[in-house]
C-alpha cells in the first residue's frame, strides 16, 4: 500500500487563497437561481477566440527535440523539451502587429465588466454564473498580456507580489477585484467542491490550463471543463510518471486550497482523468513531486527566435503543427476587423449580451433588487411570466365584480 507523500519543488508561498479570503461577496452575487432561463451571449468573444486560438491536438507525452544552433551561429533557443509542445496557443503576435485587434479584446473586457451592473448575478443559474466569471477572468488575462507582449517568461508577471493575479485589475459592476478575488473570493467561496473550475482559468503560460476556441456557457460548462482537465492531466505540463515518483504541475501546488489533504486528494482527483494505462504508475508511486513548471507565454512563434536566418530546426515543436505566416489558421477571420468591431459594439450597448425578450425582465429584476434591500425573489423567468398572468387574471376578476 502506497503512502501519501508530497514534495514541493519550490518554496512558493501558498498564500493566494488566503490573500482573497477576506473578500466579501456583494449581496447581489450571493446564491443562484437554480431554474433560471437567463443566458448571457458571448458571440463577440466566440469570434475572437475562434479566430485567435490554435488547438494543440490530442493530449500527448511526446517530448520536443532539444534546440540546436543553426549554420553560422552558436546561438539557440532555450525551452523546456518536456512541455513546450503542450497546450493551446493564442496569436499574441497578431495582436501586437495590429493594435486595433488588441483594442477589440479591451472592449470585450469592458463589456463583460459591466454585466454585474446590468443584472443581479444571483438571478442566473450556477453554471451561467461560473461561465461568466471564467470568461471575464480569461479576457482580462489576454488583455493584460497584450500590454506586455512579447515578454516570454511570465512567472514574475503572473505570480509577483504586485503581479497579474493580485492586482485589482477588474471593475465588475463597480466592485474592484483581483483575479485571485474572482477565483478564491467568488468561485471557490461559492462553489468549494467544484475543483474542475481551476481548469477554466487560463493564466497565459504553458503550465496553466488551456484557453478554449470558444467562450464558456452554462450549456457547455461541464463538458468544456472536463475536456480541459483531461488535456492538462494527460500532457507533460500537468503530470509525468517518473518511476517511484509521480511528477505533477506546480499549478496544483498553487491551487492547494482545492485539495485539503493534498497528496491524497490530488491522487484521487488525477485518477479520474489520467489515461488508464498510467493509473498503476500513479498508484505505485511513493511520492508526488510538484516540480513541473513552464512559464513561457502561450504564443505561436513570436518569442522563438530563428538565429542565423535559418528556419526553425525543431521538427517536433508546436510550429510544425500549423501553417505559418499569413496563411496561419484563423488569419482570415482575425483580419476581418470591421466585422469583429461591429460585433463587439453590439455587445457594448446596455444589456447587449441578452436577447430582446429578456431585457425587459432584466430591468424588472434590477428594479426589484434595488427596491427590496438586495433580495431577488424571481428564480425562473417562465415562472415569473406565469405569475404575472395569474395576477393579471385575478385583477380582471376583481374589476368585473
Amino acid at each position: 500500500m502506497w503512502k501519501a507523500y508530497l514534495v514541493f519543488a519550490s518554496l512558493t508561498v501558498l498564500s493566494c487563497a488566503a490573500a482573497a479570503s477576506d473578500f466579501v461577496l456583494p449581496e447581489a452575487w450571493q446564491g443562484e437561481a437554480q431554474d433560471s432561463t437567463i443566458t448571457i451571449s458571448y458571440s463577440d468573444l466566440d469570434f475572437v477566440l475562434d479566430s485567435a486560438v490554435l488547438m494543440s491536438g490530442p493530449p500527448s507525452r511526446k517530448k520536443s527535440k532539444a534546440s540546436s544552433a543553426t549554420v553560422s551561429t552558436r546561438l539557440k533557443n532555450n525551452y523546456n523539451t518536456l512541455t513546450t509542445n503542450a497546450g493551446n496557443r493564442i496569436m499574441f503576435e497578431e495582436f501586437k502587429k495590429k493594435p486595433e485587434m488588441a483594442a477589440v479584446v479591451s472592449k470585450i473586457r469592458a463589456s463583460l465588466e459591466s454585466v454585474p451592473a446590468e443584472i443581479p448575478l444571483n438571478s442566473l443559474s450556477k453554471k451561467e454564473q461560473i461561465a461568466f466569471w471564467l470568461n471575464l477572468y480569461n479576457v482580462v488575462v489576454i488583455d493584460e498580456i497584450n500590454k506586455i507582449y512579447p515578454k516570454k517568461d511570465l512567472e514574475d508577471f503572473v505570480t509577483g507580489k504586485d503581479g497579474l493575479l493580485t492586482r485589482k485589475l477588474v471593475n465588475a459592476g463597480g466592485v474592484q477585484l483581483s483575479l485571485n478575488d474572482i477565483q478564491y473570493g467568488v468561485l471557490q467561496q461559492k462553489y468549494p467542491d467544484d475543483v474542475l473550475v481551476i481548469y477554466g482559468l487560463y493564466q497565459g503560460y504553458i503550465g496553466s490550463p488551456s484557453i478554449r476556441k470558444y467562450a464558456y456557457t452554462g450549456a457547455n460548462l461541464n463538458r468544456s471543463l472536463q475536456f480541459n482537465a483531461n488535456d492538462f492531466i494527460n500532457t507533460n505540463r500537468g503530470t509525468y510518471p517518473n518511476g517511484k515518483t509521480f511528477r505533477v504541475a506546480g499549478f496544483y501546488q498553487r491551487n492547494a486550497s482545492y485539495f485539503p489533504d493534498f497528496a491524497t486528494d490530488l491522487r484521487s482527483h488525477l485518477r479520474e482523468y489520467l489515461r488508464e494505462d498510467e493509473i498503476p504508475l500513479l498508484d505505485e508511486a511513493q511520492t508526488l513531486v510538484a516540480d513541473i513548471n513552464d512559464w513561457t507565454v502561450t504564443d505561436i512563434y513570436g518569442t522563438s527566435r530563428n538565429y542565423g536566418g535559418g528556419a526553425a530546426t525543431n521538427d517536433a515543436a508546436l510550429l510544425g503543427a500549423f501553417a505559418q505566416g499569413e496563411t496561419m489558421a484563423g488569419s482570415e477571420e482575425v483580419a476581418n476587423l470591421e466585422l469583429m468591431a461591429s460585433t463587439v459594439q453590439a455587445k457594448s450597448v446596455t444589456y447587449g449580451r441578452f436577447s430582446a425578450d429578456q431585457v425587459q425582465k432584466l430591468k424588472e429584476l434590477k428594479f426589484n433588487h434595488e427596491n427590496r434591500g438586495g433580495v431577488v425573489t424571481v428564480t425562473d423567468l417562465t415562472e415569473a411570466e406565469a405569475a404575472k398572468k395569474t395576477e393579471s387574471g385575478q385583477n380582471n376578476d376583481k374589476s368585473g365584480q
